[in-house]
């Protein structure tokens, strides 16, 4: 397994936010994280990055207890993460966003550093803008430098969050295909998403949360059909 959550909790106060959450993923694997707004799934990913600390419980990557690192050495061990609200660099240009990445999240010699970031900028579909300021992207090329500057980290395991949130279907569909790639070379994926159908068409197996709880696991389909999952985050119920 490259990830293995044990009995995390995380408490704000009297608010319990993640409620003893337990779930490992395989190498290779793309999981797909549902639940409604405010379900915690963005504190999960907090918690699996080091950007806060859990309340109790274990996180282990690549069998090893994760739990004192900071984030930057969490990203320097593989793991990679994109955020909801893209916020690039906005005066350094696409190439200088990902060198910034590269060079802190990685590494690599500094001889290989540009070579690495040319080779991310062409594989998100960001080449031709290379030397675009960042500020001056579309939405859509926003997400793809949020996706690339974590593919610049040389993740063995990549976070996603609302990545597809915001798009067209025509520039959803591009993204989807850009992950699935990603999927296919091997990379761990877990991903929260609203956009189900952009999920349903990478992930491997879904998990459901609902405060904080995980309430569902299993195959797409199964979980997808679930009467509890239904009536919780379609309001569908039986």
């Amino acid at each position: 397994m490259i990830l293995s959550l044990d009995g995390l909790f995380k408490k704000f106060g009297a608010v319990t936010v993640t409620d003893d959450l337990s779930f490992s993923l395989a190498e290779g694997e793309a999981l797909g994280i549902l639940g409604p707004n405010g379900a915690g799934k963005s504190t999960m990913f907090n918690l699996i990055t080091g950007d806060i600390k859990p309340s109790a419980g274990t996180i282990s990557y690549q069998g090893n207890n994760i739990g004192v690192l900071p984030p930057h050495k969490r990203c320097q061990l593989g793991i990679g993460r994109s955020y909801q609200i893209p916020q690039p660099f906005t005066q350094m240009t696409v190439f200088e966003n990902l060198l910034v990445a590269t060079s802190f999240g990685t590494a690599l010699p500094a001889s290989q550093h540009a070579d690495h970031c040319m080779a991310v900028l062409e594989s998100t579909g960001l080449l031709p803008k290379a030397n675009a300021l960042a500020g001056s992207l579309t939405l859509l090329q926003r997400k793809r430098l949020e996706l690339a500057r974590a593919l610049s980290t040389s993740p063995q395991l990549l976070l996603l969050d609302e990545i597809a949130g915001g798009l067209t279907q025509s520039e959803c569909q591009e993204l989807v295909e850009t992950i699935q790639v990603l999927h296919k070379k091997g990379v761990a994926l877990i991903w929260i998403e609203h956009v189900v159908h952009a999920l349903l068409a990478v992930v491997d197996r879904l998990i459901v949360i609902n405060f904080g709880k995980k309430i569902a696991d299993g195959k797409p389909d199964a979980v997808m059909n679930d009467p509890v999952v239904r009536e919780v985050y379609m309001g569908m119920a039986e």
